[in-house]
């Protein structure tokens, strides 16, 4: 039986959902490890205020996701463990993760710096780092999008939760969190971990309140707002590694891969 530290995040009421991911890790010997989903809709207003410091930017259905990804991380340093796999509870596993999932634990528990591995490719900037798989390379990548499948080490738990508490901005900010220095962000070339279609279409965030309601201009203020707070926050040496950061950035924006253009 394989087996490996992991949190499936799924809400115990959504049973069709929690019983495919448990039949379908099943086939691959292994056994789901359950963190039970925070839903936005079940809080109350007093807690959506102490949880979160939001001013328009995200549904009730984001802050629940949010949380439910900050409270995985909060397992993860409970335990001695050096990292941890994070899905959401419509993926689903295959072969190939089977056959390089050894490899990606590796990579990740020997990153000193804080890191967070997308368990899919990007599309945007990257450039490949490290061939774990015949065709599978880990990729150094600017941004991406999703929180369905990755896996992130104890450092970058230790920065999420200090930018995310409260809650703040979306769960998958991936490019604002490398920007900021939370993170330092790879993905895969090729996906191994796939979206089961009919789960992913019957989204359970967008049922509590539909993303798309959200003012995307007001949105881009709001999160400059966010990125500025976190900024005035620095310190004088964090300033500078910021501005250090955003050079680079830059730099290698010119000799990154793009699947954009």
């Amino acid at each position: 039986m394989m087996d490996f530290f992991h949190y499936v995040i799924s809400a115990e009421q959504a049973t069709e959902r929690r019983n495919k991911i448990i039949e379908h890790f099943k086939r691959w010997g292994i056994e789901p490890n359950f963190f039970q989903a925070i839903m936005g809709n079940q809080l109350s207003e007093n807690q959506l205020k102490q949880l979160t410091q939001d001013e328009g930017l995200l549904t009730k259905g984001e802050i629940g996701c949010a949380l439910s990804h900050l409270g995985t991380y909060r397992r993860l340093l409970e335990t001695e463990e050096k990292c941890a796999f994070i899905f959401e509870d419509d993926t689903c596993l295959t072969e190939e993760f089977i056959a390089v999932q050894p490899k990606i634990y590796h990579f990740m528990a020997e990153q000193t710096m804080p890191s967070v591995l997308l368990l899919y490719p990007i599309r945007g900037h990257k450039k490949k780092l490290l061939t774990i798989g015949r065709d599978i390379s880990i990729m150094r990548c600017l941004a991406g999008s999703g929180a369905y499948a990755y896996v992130l080490n104890r450092q970058a738990a230790i920065n999420l939760l200090r930018a995310q508490t409260p809650v703040k901005i979306e769960m998958d900010a991936w490019g604002i969190y490398q920007r900021m220095g939370f993170v330092d962000l790879y993905c895969l070339n090729k996906p191994v971990i796939l979206l089961d279609k009919v789960l992913n279409d019957n989204s359970i965030i967008d049922k509590i309140s539909d993303r798309r309601a959200i003012d995307r201009n007001n949105a881009s203020f709001l999160k400059k707002r966010i990125v500025k707070s976190w900024y005035d926050h620095f310190t004088i040496q964090e300033k500078m590694k910021f501005y250090k950061r955003r050079i680079s950035r830059h730099i290698k924006e010119l000799y990154y891969d793009d699947n954009e253009k």
